[in-house]
């Protein structure tokens, strides 16, 4: 089975106030980055592994030039006979149509643009540097560089938005018609800008938050979107293959600095760290992967949700499930446990419980 490729670029413009992901702002260690990326990525030559996905995630990849990803697709075709969904994470404010005609050369075939809102306010207080108008012009230039398959990312009970605003957040989105969205509800993780500032005062309470991914639910259903994955809708076809791989426990490499990895029945990952990275620091051992737990646990992420597994006791599973099937958070169908919507709200507690 080929396996996926990640590779986080660990750059960005400026810090969004709510992001706890490991980025940079300065970018003068970006060739030295990229070389090591490209000495890492090389280290696996003739080992045999084949992949059929690759992810630039970030950070801000779209801060790399198209030369620069160009060059890291080209060796990992070499490396790893590489075919298949190649997916770039992009800023609005970021791209232009000659850049975007340059990654869409380059072998990028799926885009995946941040614009979490379409209200420049919201937009503003969430500390990012483009306006819905930006976005806009981002996909229309997409399009025309020949990318048919974009997803778009939204944010849910974010500061200061009402229903009435996301209400019109899903119209402008809609009206780009994404092939596939992604629609995270805003967690202020402690460290960040947001948690010191307090800013969870200006969003709105968990009742209401639970509303607003319920109304999105409702909304892109009507549309034809396919609910797959917790935050994740598609047109038919349009699914991430390469988050598949994480959501089905199966085999992926993490290239870069706080990249995590998933291979021969390991977890590894490479510490937050960009000087160690550049400095060719080994990965960390994380211990084993594929367990019965962890393949319930990834599985039930998912609509498709779990069915029985070697050496698990299914019955038993199926007995603690009882109360959430009656309660309608959860369905069972062909021997296959799923959450509903309402249960994918409460899936970290209910999987504590069942599992």
């Amino acid at each position: 089975m080929s396996i996926g490729l990640y590779i986080h670029v660990p750059f960005c413009a400026s810090k969004c106030a709510y992001c706890d992901f490991y980025s940079r702002v300065r970018r003068d260690q970006l060739p030295d980055y990229h070389a090591a990326l490209k000495r890492e990525i090389s280290g696996w030559k003739e080992k045999g592994v084949k992949a059929d996905t690759l992810f630039f995630g970030g950070g801000t990849p779209s801060l790399l030039t198209p030369e620069q990803i160009d060059e890291l697709i080209v060796l990992c075709r070499e490396v790893f006979s590489l075919e298949g969904e190649i997916t770039m994470e992009a800023n609005p404010d970021t791209v232009t149509p000659e850049s975007l005609r340059g990654y869409r050369a380059a072998g990028v075939n799926r885009l995946s643009f941040g614009v979490q809102s379409a209200i420049d306010s919201e937009l503003k207080l969430l500390g990012r540097k483009h306006t819905f108008a930006d976005a806009e012009r981002a996909v229309y230039a997409a399009r025309d560089a020949g990318f048919d398959n974009l997803t778009l990312d939204l944010m849910l009970g974010i500061p200061e938005q009402t229903a009435d605003s996301l209400q019109m957040t899903l119209e402008r989105i809609m009206s780009l018609r994404p092939e596939h969205l992604s629609c995270y509800l805003l967690k202020i993780e402690e460290g960040t800008v947001f948690y010191k500032r307090q800013m969870g005062s200006l969003c709105a309470d968990e009742d209401t938050t639970a509303d607003f991914y319920l109304a999105v639910c409702d909304h892109l259903k009507k549309l034809g979107y396919r609910h797959y994955e917790i935050s994740n809708f598609a047109l038919p076809g349009y699914e991430s293959r390469h988050n598949l791989k994480y959501w089905r426990c199966e085999d992926y490499l993490g290239f870069g600095p706080a990249a995590h990895s998933c291979f021969g029945g390991r977890r590894f990952y490479h510490p937050a760290d960009l000087a160690a990275y550049i400095s060719g620091s080994a990965p960390v051992d994380d211990g084993p992967s594929g367990s019965a737990e962890e393949k319930l646990m990834l599985a039930l992420r998912l609509e498709e949700g779990a069915g029985p597994l070697p050496g698990y006791d299914w019955e038993a599973l199926r007995k603690r499930c009882a109360p959430y099937l009656k309660a309608g958070l959860m369905t069972e169908k062909d021997d296959r446990l799923s959450f509903t919507e309402e249960g994918f709200l409460l899936s970290n507690s209910l999987l504590a419980e069942i599992l």
